[in-house]
């Protein structure tokens, strides 16, 4: 078919001669020089990125998101012009004197405009479904259009640089799709809304896109806390696949609710709902309308091909062999069966494997929220194998014993500030604040930026202590006290800080400001060799 060909050859000319990498997302605007590393959101947000295993997990699924939408933009798929298009610009070229003018408009109106009309058992567009437009729309409770645009997203998908990042979605889609279907119903939304988590995402918890987009419905930090899902240092809910669906459905209700139109709806997700309210102000009644407005009058270039792709993405998903994705090709994951268990305090992940029987990977596979290998420093939820549940609940209660309370506070860098006078500050070493901080350049430290500290509370034990007293800041040994101060008076070395000082010699922080008449201890700078009192003379 004559439509095919053009429409293969308009998507794989610019594939064959760009190999380098470019944006996706972040090309909204205009596409990049370079290819850069994608931050991860909570990095943007003040946050030390994601280390160790879910950076991996994170810099893998980012990277096939980036490839995906890399290729798009540079095959120009989502702004493929009309035929008729075509048409009339290549006649245009030939000139009005040209004698072969009107023979070019009159075959490629014959034979591309339209190569053979729809029939009840057949789509002209689309030979390789053996039924017709109405069965296939009533296959699905979304809206399904069949048109060039989104017959050359079909034909995107079949490329052999695609072909195996929709196959991959194939298979999350055996995990993900029924589950997700089941929460849509819930919310009252179309379940075959499912498919635009696998056009955001390919259906991956941990992709993040340049713009910061994360998870597998593809949330924006400000929009995922509008709709209920937690980003802090230590999880960030848009990467959990049931939340984040059920996040996803209210937005979606709601931007139906304002479109009146499922295509708008989408089409409002992906560029905003002020996007479609301006398009409709210029005249443009419907999502297909404001696709055809040449440039950027109504939608830019994602937007346009927004919509085209979620249907063909449905299509090809509703019939995989029928576009040669064989059934022995795709590897169809399931939803897993877990159990959830509560975790009081932080705890290494490593560790709740070994007491579960399982590997480090599966627990961050079923927790994809976690952004750290540990478990926040307050009572979490976490999903383990149903079947390593009794493993579990057996092991833990020792390993938990000996297990040593974490404690984590955050610090903004001020002027002056080393990582070496922090260390000391805080009582732990500079190997464990860039433990947590890799980021850090322990030469230079950013004014501004923000600093997990690690620290760690009395180990428990089955008589543990008073909570107070294992919380109060222990004296130092009686020598040492002894050869930094003199009667009663402290001479300030380099590296103290008025903490390390309060810490050494077992004196409140506030006692300590309130002798020598400091109002605020944050704000107050130490000079080396200076003497402070240290002792109080009230009897």
């Amino acid at each position: 078919m004559r439509s095919t060909f053009l429409v293969l050859l308009t998507l794989l000319a610019p594939v064959a001669v760009r190999s380098e990498p470019v944006t996706g997302e972040a090309a909204r605007a205009s596409p990049p020089k370079a290819a850069v590393p994608v931050p991860s959101d909570g990095e943007a947000a003040g946050d030390p990125p994601e280390t160790g295993p879910q950076a991996t997990v994170i810099d893998a699924e980012s990277a096939e998101l980036e490839a995906v939408r890399a290729a798009e933009s540079a095959a120009r798929v989502q702004d493929v012009p009309s035929l008729e298009s075509r048409a009339a610009e290549a006649a245009e070229g030939l000139g009005l004197g040209s004698p072969l003018r009107g023979q070019l408009e009159a075959a490629l109106s014959r034979d591309v405009t339209a190569p053979q009309a729809d029939s009840p058992d057949r789509i002209a567009l689309l030979p390789e479904i053996d039924h017709g437009l109405e069965k296939l729309r009533a296959e699905f409770d979304i809206p399904i259009d069949v048109n060039e645009a989104v017959v050359s997203y079909v034909r995107f998908f079949q490329l052999p640089l695609i072909r195996p990042h929709y196959l991959k979605y194939l298979g999350r889609g055996h995990r993900y799709i029924p589950r997700y279907q089941q929460i849509m119903r819930e919310e009252g939304v179309p379940e075959d809304t499912v498919f635009l988590a696998m056009i955001e995402s390919g259906f991956a918890n941990y992709a993040t896109s340049r713009a910061r987009a994360v998870g597998p419905w593809q949330f924006i930090a400000p929009t995922g806390r509008l709709f209920g899902l937690k980003q802090d240092f230590w999880v960030d809910e848009r990467r959990d696949p049931e939340k984040a669906a059920h996040a996803a459905a209210r937005f979606l209700k709601q931007l139906y609710q304002q479109t009146g139109d499922w295509r708008l709806a989408w089409a409002g997700y992906n560029a905003g709902l002020g996007t479609v309210r301006r398009a409709r102000a210029r005249g443009y009644t419907d999502y297909w309308a404001m696709a055809a407005a040449k440039g950027r009058r109504a939608l830019r270039a994602e937007t346009k091909g927004y919509v085209p792709k979620l249907m063909a993405a449905a299509i090809m998903a509703r019939h995989p062999e029928a576009f040669g994705f064989k059934p022995e090709e795709i590897e169809a994951e399931r939803w897993p069966d877990v159990e959830e268990v509560t975790i009081p305090d932080a705890a290494p992940l490593v560790l709740i494997a070994a007491a579960a029987g399982v590997g480090e990977a599966d627990l961050i596979d079923l927790n994809p929220e976690l952004r750290r290998a540990i478990t926040p420093p307050r009572p979490y939820q976490l999903k383990l194998p149903a079947a390593s549940a009794a493993t579990f609940a057996a092991n833990w209660p020792a390993m938990k014993a000996r297990l040593p309370v974490a404690i984590f506070e955050g610090h903004v860098v001020r002027r002056g500030e080393t990582l070496s006078g922090l260390a000391v500050r805080y009582g732990v070493s500079v190997g464990g604040i860039l433990a947590l901080n890799p980021k850090v350049n322990p030469r230079a430290l950013r004014l501004g930026s923000e600093l997990v500290i690690p620290r760690l509370a009395a180990r428990r034990t089955a008589r543990a202590a008073a909570p107070a007293a294992a919380r109060a800041p222990a004296p130092a040994p009686a020598a040492t006290v002894a050869t930094r101060t003199r009667a009663g008076v402290w001479r300030v070395k380099r590296g103290d800080t008025l903490w390390s000082i309060s810490r050494n010699i077992g004196l409140p922080l506030d006692e300590l400001c309130r002798l020598n008449g400091i109002g605020n201890p944050r704000h107050h700078k130490l000079q080396v060799g200076a003497r402070l009192v240290v002792s109080s003379t009230r009897g």
